[in-house]
């Protein structure tokens, strides 16, 4: 019985003595002959039975079982300190652009497309095509948006649409860490564009072989994989403080030759 209610024993052993302490000496003393001392006797034992075992399934229900996880977790994050020993939605958030923006194109080359890319934009990100097998040119157009927590607009999803037209393909895909507005979304369906949020991609990535999900998490936290890189320079950033206003934000190693900056709520560092 101690194994099986943990913590709980003390207090069925005290209600089961409570009850044995009250009803014995009743039991004794109302019946008049032996045989009626040691029925009642008997009966009061297993009256206290009943009700500490009743307590006891009473108290692991009102426990129930997310006690079990909870006193789990910090076994697991003691294992895993850093968060990097498996896929969550907190570590895909943690990847900076340019390492999200290469996990994507890694999952797609694990489905068997061929990837090629193309940069884009003053702030990093690329056109990643995708080459199915046995063709000649990209049939799908993959933008990645890194540390996007939070929601993603529509402004994304013109800016991939008017990269399928430059490039004459007539399928896109928007992968990002956060979620897409409605907006977004309905802009999409009538553009052949997919939406693949943080939680889709995770899902995607655990659908894949197990070897295949562990080399893409094996790939995705190696070395230093949340200081963002510089768009124009390819050099890791560093932390600096506004000496204006006093916001932290990324900004490349070669200031004042390359003024690049990383600002936001979602990528700010520490």
């Amino acid at each position: 019985m101690r194994e099986r209610l943990g913590s709980e024993p003390r207090i069925v052993r005290a209600l089961f003595a409570a009850i044995l302490v009250l009803g014995f000496p009743i039991a004794i003393a109302l019946p008049q002959d032996l045989n009626g001392k040691i029925y009642a006797s008997g009966a009061v034992a297993l009256i206290a039975a009943a009700a500490a075992i009743l307590a006891a399934a009473l108290v692991r229900r009102r426990k129930g079982p997310g006690d079990a996880s909870r006193a789990a977790a910090p076994r697991s994050a003691q294992e895993d300190p850093s968060g990097t020993g498996r896929w969550s939605l907190e570590l895909l958030r943690r990847l900076e652009w340019r390492r999200f923006e290469e996990l994507c194109a890694a999952y797609y080359e694990a489905l068997g497309f061929t990837t090629t890319q193309a940069r884009c934009g003053t702030d990093g990100g690329a056109d990643i095509g995708l080459v199915a097998g046995g063709a000649d040119k990209p049939s799908s157009i993959a933008q990645c948006k890194g540390w996007s927590v939070y929601t993603v607009g529509i402004k994304p999803v013109r800016e991939l649409r008017a990269a399928m037209a430059a490039a004459g393909v007539p399928q896109g895909v928007l992968l990002a860490c956060g979620t897409f507005t409605s907006e977004a979304k309905e802009f999409s369906r009538g553009e052949n564009i997919q939406l693949i949020d943080g939680g889709e991609l995770l899902r995607k990535i655990g659908a894949l072989a197990p070897e295949q999900g562990q080399a893409l998490l094996k790939l995705a936290t190696a070395g230093d994989f949340s200081t963002p890189t510089c768009p124009a320079c390819g050099i890791k950033m560093t932390a600096r403080t506004s000496s204006t206003e006093g916001r932290r934000f990324w900004g490349c190693l070669n200031y004042p030759r390359c003024k690049r900056t990383f600002f936001g709520a979602s990528n700010a560092p520490a």
